[in-house]
């Protein structure tokens, strides 16, 4: 069996050494179409990239043009391939599996595929192609680790940064996480490696995030001290650069996650996007707005809502939905930041998630007329009492059904409790798998990322 394994594989090899050193007649042309590369266009005629390089002496073969005219073998000099053995009934199936060649001198990639959680469709600059050993990755400030699936004909190892790829195939490259790390140029190279016998080849890919110290610029920190519950109540507050008091702003009002709190304040703006992905679309002209997002200083048990007692183990038996003074104090900020500027009252407009995702809920339950619509990221509202919103409130929720921090079972329940009262809503559930880091929890990223909903919020008027 073995032997006929070993003649089958010299076939392939011998044939691609007299399809690469035959000689032809260079009558052929081809016009170079937007995304090839040289080695998509080699085996139209039967050649190696190599070969093509040479007939038409390129200095670099990683160069060519949309429109470009190539040399080409013509078609009818071209040996044609010997047929493959037939298959008998003595013969293994492992002989008749090599669907795809491997060079016989250089292990390389067959595909390099990258993802981060953001699902803005991220990419590799240039696009990949074998003989390509060096690319850029642009992702936002929000994103911690890169997704690589590397992939290659079958006996050739590939490593990333000197590790063994996951059972799934991928290996993810984290990013610097640290506070010190925020609003800083930050990037790293990955560098995965073919290889084959003595046969070796690297690909560094070259990862930038991107620096919104800019953004962050935009915000004026703050301090409210709030008359009916006593609580002193730092926030972040975006207005327009271009502000003009003749003309009447949304507001959008975000409530920040558990682990903002006692954090640096601005830290409620470099974590997540949650409330700078609004200054970024205001200042380009798209949505133009005014932005208020409040922190909470003490960490223990305290939130928006007592949610945080019964997570922190606080509290078991507390009512999660219930409002706690920091939430009462923020709504009155924002009353107060209304009362400060010229503000569209039809376009008033919260979000949070998490922690803050229960809060915004809640703050949208206790005041149905105060925002035309509401985005709450991986938390959940009262089942018993949702029903207020009805007619009065859009809502468009997220979560993520593998969320290890707050179960996917608070927006089941809150799904059913918006289908029972007959309530119009919009919902985007990620799939387990698809917020693959740092953990399932992270489901803001996509959220805040997607247009589409960022365009839907700014539809809704009262």
């Amino acid at each position: 069996m073995k032997s006929k394994l070993v003649k089958a594989t010299s076939l392939v090899l011998t044939t691609a050494m007299v399809l690469g050193t035959a000689s032809m007649a260079f009558a052929g042309e081809y016009k170079v179409q937007k995304g090839d590369c040289l080695w998509k266009i080699a085996p139209k005629y039967s050649i190696t990239w190599q070969t093509l390089a040479d007939m038409n002496k390129l200095s670099n073969p990683n160069l060519i043009f949309p429109d470009q005219i190539l040399n080409v073998p013509d078609i009818s000099t071209v040996p044609q391939k010997e047929a493959e053995p037939e298959k008998t009934e003595n013969m293994d199936t492992v002989v008749l599996e090599k669907t795809e060649e491997k060079s016989a001198d250089t292990a390389v990639l067959s595909s390099l595929d990258i993802a981060d959680i953001s699902m803005t469709g991220t990419h590799l600059e240039p696009g990949f192609a074998p003989d390509i050993t060096d690319y850029t990755v642009n992702v936002q400030d929000d994103i911690y680790g890169v997704k690589l699936t590397p992939k290659a004909v079958d006996g050739i190892v590939i490593t990333v940064d000197g590790n063994e790829l996951s059972e799934d195939g991928s290996y993810i490259v984290e990013l610097d996480q640290s506070i010190e790390g925020y609003g800083k140029d930050y990037s790293i190279d990955a560098v995965v490696k073919a290889t084959d016998g003595e046969s070796e080849t690297e690909y560094t890919i070259h990862i930038i995030r991107e620096n919104a110290a800019d953004t962050y610029a935009l915000f004026t920190p703050g301090e409210y001290v709030d008359k009916e519950t006593g609580v002193t109540l730092p926030y972040e507050l975006y207005v327009p650069t271009n502000y003009d008091s003749a003309k009447k702003y949304p507001v959008v009002y975000v409530m920040h996650g558990a682990g903002q709190r006692n954090q640096p304040l601005d830290m409620v703006l470099k974590r997540y996007q949650s409330a700078t992905i609004w200054a970024k679309d205001s200042e380009a002209g798209i949505n133009e707005c005014i932005v208020v997002s409040p922190q909470i200083v003490p960490a223990d048990g305290n939130g928006w809502t007592k949610f945080m007692l019964t997570y922190d183990k606080v509290a078991k038996e507390a009512n999660p939905y219930e409002m706690q003074d920091w939430a009462v104090a923020g709504y009155n900020l924002l009353q107060e930041i209304k009362s400060q500027y010229s503000v569209d009252e039809n376009k008033i407009y919260a979000t949070g998630l998490s922690m803050g995702g229960f809060g915004t809920y809640a703050t949208a339950i206790a005041h149905p007329d105060e925002f035309a619509a509401i985005v709450p990221v991986c938390g959940g509202g009262d089942p018993e009492a949702i029903s207020a919103l009805k007619d009065k409130t859009a809502v468009w929720l997220f979560h993520a059904k593998d969320d290890p921090a707050v179960p996917f079972e608070y927006t089941e329940k809150t799904i059913a409790a918006l289908e029972a009262a007959d309530m119009d809503y919009k919902a985007t559930i990620y799939d387990a798998g698809d917020i693959f880091y740092p953990n399932a929890h992270f489901s803001w990223t996509p959220a805040y990322a997607n247009k589409d909903m960022r365009t839907w919020l700014f539809e809704q008027s009262k």
